[in-house]
């Protein structure tokens, strides 16, 4: 084995090296990703604070004589269901922060310098490309989540303003207080404006779960989709292709 092989070799024993012990750890560190954490917790708070008014109006409204507030009952019911599927998105989306960082770099990253150290020793041209291949979707896995969490931050402060008034019209409802001027202790004496705040909460609701399903569900995907086609576009260009002739000519004066 000569020396150009055994050099190789071992710099990239020392990449993986670097990677698990250096780079994983610090990606993994939720101190590292305070911003992004927080931007989502806030979003976190205000869905929870969402679905339960509109579970905790719902109960009250059922509570109604006769079926004047039934349609309204019924609709925020369905609306807290949606709610939840927002805030499973956002824990998830809140986990993977820095959990992508620490799979990337403690499990891909390393194992593409593996699989070069073997093309390096056994002479396999093709498994350059799949070391690539690894190496580029453990660096796509890393940035997607922050490049998503930001991309969605920037849309949904542009329509924050709507969901904090959708927050407002529910505390304004006082839901649960029994006091006078409460919303319970209109239940006996039910106006045309208490119908009319109810049901402008309920359209606070649904536009604040539209802003929500965009930024919490939509762009998040079309941001994967993006850089799972950028990443396939890049595989296929001449220079990342198994059968390409420059990818051939390269690997083989490396392998001399």
């Amino acid at each position: 084995m000569d020396l150009k092989k055994i050099t190789i070799v071992v710099l990239l024993i020392l990449l993986a090296t670097i990677s698990v012990t250096k780079v994983a750890p610090w990606a993994g560190d939720p101190q590292n990703h305070t911003h992004s954490i927080a931007q989502t917790e806030d979003k976190i708070t205000t869905v929870m604070t969402l679905s339960g008014g509109a579970a905790a109006t719902s109960a009250t409204l059922s509570l109604l004589p006769g079926d004047m507030c039934t349609p309204i009952a019924e609709q925020m019911a369905e609306l807290s269901k949606y709610f939840l599927m927002i805030l499973s998105a956002l824990y998830l989306e809140k986990f993977m922060i820095s959990l992508s960082g620490y799979i990337a770099f403690s499990i891909l990253i390393p194992f593409a310098c593996i699989i070069l150290c073997g093309a390096v020793l056994f002479g396999k041209k093709n498994w350059n490309v799949l070391a690539a291949k690894i190496a580029l979707i453990g660096v796509v896995l890393f940035i997607i989540v922050p490049a998503s969490v930001k991309l969605s931050d920037m849309v949904y402060q542009t329509q924050a303003q709507r969901v904090n008034t959708a927050v407002e019209e529910y505390n304004n409802l006082d839901i649960g207080n029994e006091t006078e001027g409460g919303f319970l202790n209109e239940i006996a004496t039910l106006t045309n404006d208490t119908v009319d705040s109810v049901t402008t909460f309920l359209s606070g609701l649904i536009e604040s779960l539209a802003v929500m399903i965009v930024t919490a569900c939509i762009i998040p995907i079309l941001v994967f989709v993006f850089l799972v086609w950028l990443v396939k576009t890049i595989f296929a260009t001449n220079v990342l292709t198994l059968d390409t002739s420059a990818l051939d000519a390269l690997t083989g004066k490396t392998n001399k």
